[in-house]
């Protein structure tokens, strides 16, 4: 039992006028509405109704209450009116984290697109060079990359990031181009402070230990040494688009040499999501289409989906 209980039954009687009229408006027993209203009443320790064989009217006391309810039931109906309008135009705040290891722009392109078209919607972008945590930190959605490990989320694929091996005009000329996986040795390679690289292989990912002269776990720093001939650098592609189109960075064409990680949108419950991340997730599915990527199908468009 909750403090709750009979509080709609004595509503309807008090609006109707008529315990059996009451009874079929909410398709229950008159029995029933009588021994709600009768179980509030005791609870509260004074009389509501006074009721006669005739009619049913308020005790002094239980006019004080009903203005009282009436007010809730206003409430409640405000409240269930603002719910339904959210699912038919999203409203409020949708808190996004991105992963900013090697930028926010290109997804923050495609989260401001979506935004645009909602002007009730506020977007909040929140990044760090680490996996936001979804519930902790309160945020709707997070990007994430690569395989997932959380079982108590939910997740899906909206595509994939893919990595190529670039370098400058100048550096290739002086050290060459490396044919295979092996020949990497001979390369100066600049990576994050792990020290590994990742592949494309048969059984899904292969990770491959090379060695270089400069080490940084935020890409543009990668990007920087690579622009300034320093080494061979692993970089997603769309990071270094601006880079392919100029020519200041040329990157290796050949299967072997690419990296395609997975993209996932994560959220909390599978149920009753919101209208607003309902939205966002087919906005993203729709906008980045699980291919690859590749430099030689550059014209460098600005979104996945272009690549086909």
């Amino acid at each position: 039992m909750t403090p709750w209980d009979g509080v709609h039954e004595f509503v309807q009687v008090v609006e109707i006028g008529s315990f059996t009229r009451a009874a079929e408006s909410l398709g229950v027993s008159k029995s029933f509405i009588s021994k709600q209203v009768t179980d509030l009443e005791n609870r509260l320790g004074v009389r509501l109704l006074q009721r006669t064989t005739r009619q049913v009217s308020l005790t002094p006391e239980g006019e004080v209450f009903y203005r009282n309810c009436r007010e809730m039931v206003e409430a409640f109906e405000r409240a269930q009116g603002l719910v339904s309008e959210m699912q038919e135009q999203p409203t409020g705040l949708l808190r996004i984290a991105l992963n900013n290891t090697y930028g926010v722009e290109f997804m923050a392109t495609a989260v401001a697109e979506f935004a645009s078209t909602y002007d009730k919607l506020t977007v909040e972008v929140v990044t760090s060079l680490t996996d936001s945590d979804l519930v902790g930190d309160a945020n709707d959605v997070t990007i994430r990359y690569g395989q997932q490990e959380d079982s108590s989320l939910y997740a899906r694929q909206i595509g994939h990031q893919s990595f190529c091996l670039c370098a400058t005009p100048a550096y290739f000329r002086k050290h060459g181009r490396p044919t295979n996986l092996a020949e990497l040795k001979e390369h100066n390679c600049l990576t994050n402070r792990s020290g590994y690289w990742h592949f494309n292989s048969a059984g899904g990912t292969m990770k491959v230990k090379v060695n270089g002269t400069w080490k940084c776990d935020d890409g543009s720093g990668i990007v920087a040494a690579a622009r300034c001939g320093l080494g061979l650098a692993q970089l997603p592609v769309v990071f270094v688009r601006r880079e392919l189109r100029t020519g200041q960075l040329v990157a290796l064409e050949e299967d072997w040499s690419f990296f395609d990680r997975d993209v996932w949108v994560v959220y909390g419950h599978k149920q009753n999501l919101s209208l607003k991340v309902q939205l966002l997730l087919n906005f993203l599915t729709q906008r980045f289409e699980r291919a690859e990527q590749r430099p030689q199908r550059f014209t460098l468009p600005d979104t996945w989906q272009d690549l086909e």
